[in-house]
């Protein structure tokens, strides 16, 4: 077989084809583009999106199989102290992020859509937040699906664990917590593969699986923590490659690569860092035939991904004007560039030790080049963002996808401390060492007051989420839910539709009480108490059009919350009069 592909690369024509596959994947794109409009996009990707992300996700797990011999070689080096040490830094880094930080959602309710998704895929291959669903004797049937605006990478991830184990939101925060594990040991093998240096690997992996924000939301259902951890594998993968040249791990590299970018919107960023990579340590790779043939898989895998971000562009994003421009950049630079300084939210000593990696390490100039345009990149798109600022809601979740070159760079810094203090401390080697790790722990120690919080940040739709849940318990099992949030209902298991079909679709309404015995129910949520006129004149229409009959109310500060049964308002008065007869 590698005689075959050997003559195929060979051949003085395989350029040409080669070019010509790759003009075909752009062809196809363009197609799309110009034959469909962005809404038809939009329903062709609902189906298309699922199937070519469980293709991606066959070929990595076939990858890592071709990968098993040199895997197997280079886990022999770890059945030691050492392998045992960074083991327990991995379980660890697990244990305080499940269960020292809340388990709760930080970004409402766009962790219910995301997990909503996740259902979607699972059970019935629709990559698309449903707006109207039912279960009939516990099967599911999204009877209305639209597509969202946000890749949905990390939603099939999500998938994968709900067919397996079920649909249940306790799942999906499993898979970040070991995502958020997954990422410390990244950090400890892109430290060691570029160093050779076990205590500075050891190092950025301390570093990283302190960082509070890490921590915090490695215990939510955020997109971010899975776009650091793929944007970290793909860079290793890279690096493993450039240092071993083996097959399998260019088409690894090429099947992990596409999944990478459909993590999050600027995900695809990883790839001018790994351009950057190749360019400074093997700009002859840019000429091998072999990574031209491999990276088609990569081209293919990535054009629902393309036609998905031109199928998106015109959404608002929740902004009213532009959404990139330069009027931006000076109030998100303040903020974000404060935040890795001021010893507020993150720990200066960390960022302190990243500068000391960068200008006093003995490490190569161009190992450096690349971190830092890594961090850079993911570090500077936010800031012509409107929504860029740390500060913007719960925006902050942005800068975990610089975390991990900055804990890099930062143990690579913490080791070149470590090795002048050996020359000015007359002890034995491991007395620094010990200093090294105590002086990072108690640098973050006193930031475990913000990780184990849940903050008043979106107290407002915590507690909506919060009272919902224990609502629908007061519900019988057959029974619709009116609700501007469906998803979160449809995660439980519990028929829900969107509350505009109250008004749009009264029909269905006279539906579902003759269906259900009468057991329709008005969700009056987080959305009926904010400031936004259209949310409140919907909560209120629903109010003149139907008799709603309270089932559970709460209130948490000036937000009032409750469940109200629907009847339709003719037919309420008709049960008046009776009972008025009778009397």
């Amino acid at each position: 077989m590698k005689t075959r592909l050997g003559k195929l690369f060979e051949n003085r024509f395989f350029p040409v084809i080669l070019l010509s596959a790759h003009l075909l994947i752009i062809g196809v794109v363009l197609f799309f583009i110009d034959c469909y409009s962005k809404t038809g996009l939009e329903t062709i990707l609902i189906k298309w999106i699922p199937v070519n992300l469980h293709i991606n996700f066959f070929f990595i797990i076939t990858a890592c199989i071709f990968c098993l011999p040199a895997m197997k070689e280079h886990l022999k080096n770890y059945l030691n102290r050492k392998g045992i040490l960074i083991a327990a830094v991995l379980v660890a880094a697990f244990m305080l992020s499940s269960f020292f930080a809340p388990r709760d959602h930080r970004i409402y309710y766009d962790e219910d859509i995301y997990a909503n998704i996740g259902q979607n895929i699972a059970l019935k291959s629709q990559a698309g937040l449903c707006n109207y669903g039912t279960f009939e004797y516990e099967e599911y049937s999204p009877h209305s699906v639209s597509y969202n605006k946000e890749p949905s990478g990390w939603p099939y991830l999500i998938s994968l664990v709900f067919q397996v184990f079920g649909v249940n939101e306790l799942y999906a925060f499993f898979l970040n917590n070991l995502l958020f594990a997954g990422s410390v040991l990244l950090a400890y093998l892109i430290t060691w593969h570029i160093t050779g240096n076990f205590y500075a690997s050891l190092f950025s992996c301390v570093i990283f699986g302190l960082i509070p924000q890490n921590l915090m939301w490695g215990n939510t259902i955020a997109a971010e923590t899975a776009a650091a951890f793929f944007a970290g594998l793909s860079f290793l993968i890279l690096v493993l490659y450039l240092k071993t040249r083996k097959d399998s791990c260019l088409f690894l590299l090429m099947t992990v690569l596409p999944f990478s970018c459909q993590m999050r919107p600027e995900s695809g960023l990883i790839i001018p860092v790994l351009a950057a990579y190749i360019l400074l340590f093997s700009p002859e790779m840019l000429s091998d035939r072999k990574f031209w043939a491999y990276s088609l898989f990569a081209a293919l895998m990535l054009i629902p991904h393309l036609v998905h971000m031109y199928a998106v562009s015109g959404h608002s994003w929740g902004a009213e004007g532009s959404k990139f421009a330069l009027s931006f950049f000076s109030n998100n630079f303040s903020v974000n560039g404060l935040f890795y300084v001021n010893n507020k939210e993150f720990p200066s000593v960390f960022t302190l030790l990243a500068f000391s990696g960068l200008l006093f390490s003995k490490e190569s100039i161009k190992y450096k080049t690349c971190l830092l345009t890594w961090f850079l990149l993911f570090f500077g798109i936010f800031l012509f963002f409107y929504a860029g600022s740390y500060h913007y809601g719960a925006d902050v979740r942005f800068s975990l996808l610089t975390f991990l070159p900055l804990a890099v760079l930062a143990g690579i810094g913490a080791d070149s401390v470590r090795f002048k203090l050996e020359s000015f401390i007359p002890s034995p080697q491991n007395t620094c060492i010990f200093l090294m790790v105590f002086f990072i722990l108690f640098s973050a120690v006193r930031f475990f007051n913000i990780v184990h919080r849940e903050g008043q940040e979106a107290w407002g739709a915590r507690y909506d989420h919060k009272y919902a849940k224990e609502f629908v318990q007061n519900i019988p099992k057959r029974s619709i839910v009116l609700s501007q949030n469906p998803a979160m209902f449809l995660l439980w298991g519990q028929n829900s539709i969107q509350t505009y079909s109250g008004l749009e679709q009264p029909e269905l309404i006279k539906q579902f009480i003759d269906k259900y015995q009468g057991n329709v129910y008005f969700h009056h949520n987080y959305w009926c108490n904010t400031k936004s006129i259209r949310n409140i004149r919907l909560c209120e229409a629903i109010r003149e059009k139907y008799t709603l009959t309270e089932v559970a109310t709460a209130r948490e500060q000036d937000h009032k919350y409750g469940l109200y049964k629907i009847s339709i308002k003719d037919e309420g008065i008709k049960a008046q009069r009776h009972k008025e007869t009778r009397n």
